[in-house]
């Protein structure tokens, strides 16, 4: 049983498939063979005991007799193959009428039945006598031995026909599967993520398997491309502090110097190690969005006044004036993400705006607006990116990761990034288009 588990395990799914059916097929052919066999032989065998009962009917109607001797009438002519005969009641042959061929000698007993290659049918009449009426059935087990023939070869036929259809069928449905298949071993073998299937006609399962299967290739070829191109960027970002590291520990270390020249070339290198930890940490903030988002409802007025209360000794130093507009308001998000939402888009408000900051919270809306113009319009998509930075601020201390950051959380939650260029000021607004419910985070 086991090995012939492992066989079948062997075969191809179109085998299998069509081994199934056939078998199914095979059933229901032979079963409906038996059906219509048996009916058949059924129908036939009724329709020759019919003939022998009114052949026996006939016979008792032209019965006469002739003091004690009984004998049928003359124009009782019944057909070649029938034979009418009376017997006595101990079964001796009185009368005869119809086929003389001599007969077998047929066991006495009333009613029809077959005996001795003979259909025969038997009935009691007046003064015990009995009639007996037979005939051969050599016609109807011609008939139904042909009959069984026939749809023993029908249904042969029948099943190799379906066994061919079904793995004809069975391949042509397979074929996308294949095609799937194909494409995943050219993509392991070389790498060649850009290849996408045919996808099959119709809106079968086959065809929503080939457009799933081209939709999730869109998605891994645009994340693959996405950090080959962060991976590039990365490398060159951490590649200029570094060699500017080096070249001020090179030439601190070139010559001697004095206790206050070292150390204020030490402290020129915490700065710059500080902003490679900042930059690190910016990085593996923004790998941490690529992870499933865990949604809960969170109080959004008080996560804003939470991080504007930290910054506002910054904006004070920076000569900036804060102006908070907050109410309650629940929405769906993640805690760290909207912490890093909220203070990057705060802190280059302040880093980058004008005197007055607003900061306003209403309804499911986040919005921070500046008096400053802003960015140029045309740049906003391009600042969405990693490391990219706005024209005229590169002298501005900064890693180009803050929008980024704020554009990979807002994507994760049921929300989106607006940005308005608006006569007094420019702003940034995050509006969710779901709410959470209040007091369940």
């Amino acid at each position: 049983m086991q090995r012939g588990l492992n066989a079948l395990n062997l075969l191809s799914l179109r085998l299998k498939l069509m081994l199934g059916y056939a078998l199914i097929f095979s059933l229901s052919v032979m079963l409906g063979a038996l059906i219509v066999f048996v009916a058949a032989r059924s129908t036939l065998t009724h329709s020759l005991d019919a003939n022998l009962r009114d052949t026996a009917q006939v016979a008792q109607s032209g019965l006469s007799w002739t003091g004690s001797q009984p004998h049928f009438s003359a124009a009782f002519q019944p057909s070649a193959e029938i034979t009418a005969e009376l017997l006595s009641s101990t079964g001796t042959r009185l009368v005869r009428a119809g086929n003389p061929a001599v007969l077998p000698a047929l066991p006495l007993r009333l009613g029809t039945y077959k005996a001795l290659g003979r259909r025969v049918f038997t009935t009691v009449l007046a003064r015990g006598l009995l009639l007996r009426v037979s005939r051969a059935s050599d016609s109807l087990d011609e008939v139904v031995e042909l009959l069984g023939r026939m749809l023993v070869l029908g249904s042969a036929f029948m099943i190799v026909v379906a066994c061919a259809a079904g793995y004809l069928l069975a391949d042509r449905a397979l074929r996308p599967v294949d095609a799937v298949v194909s494409m995943a071993e050219r993509i392991a073998a070389g790498g060649q993520y850009a290849e996408r299937v045919a996808v099959s006609p119709g809106r079968d399962e086959m065809a929503r398997l080939t457009l799933t299967v081209n939709r999730m290739l869109d998605r891994l070829e645009g994340s693959i491309e996405r950090e080959k191109e962060f991976a590039r960027t990365a490398a060159h970002e951490l590649r200029t502090p570094l060699t500017t590291l080096k070249g001020r520990l090179d030439l601190a270390l070139e010559r001697p110097r004095d206790e206050e020249t070292l150390r204020k070339t030490l402290l020129v290198m915490r700065n710059r190690v500080q902003s490679l930890i900042a930059l690190s940490e910016g990085l593996l903030e923004l790998a941490r969005t690529d992870t499933p988002p865990l949604l809960v409802p969170l109080e959004l007025g008080a996560a804003t006044l939470s991080v504007a209360e930290r910054l506002h000794d910054s904006a004070q130093h920076a000569g900036r004036r804060l102006e908070l507009d907050i109410e309650e308001s629940w929405i769906l998000a993640e805690m760290p993400g909207l912490q890093v939402v909220i203070d990057n888009l705060l802190s280059n408000a302040l880093k980058y705006g004008g005197a007055a900051v607003q900061v306003r919270v209403q309804g499911q809306t986040l919005s921070i607006c500046d008096s400053g113009p802003g960015p140029l319009e045309h740049e906003w998509a391009r600042l969405l990116r990693p490391f990219e930075r706005g024209t005229g601020v590169q002298n501005v201390p900064g890693s180009g990761l803050g929008l980024a950051l704020v554009h990979a959380h807002v994507q994760r939650w049921p929300a989106t990034l607006e940005a308005q260029w608006q006569a007094d000021g420019f702003a940034v607004s995050v509006v969710w288009n779901q709410s959470g419910e209040r007091g369940s985070s």
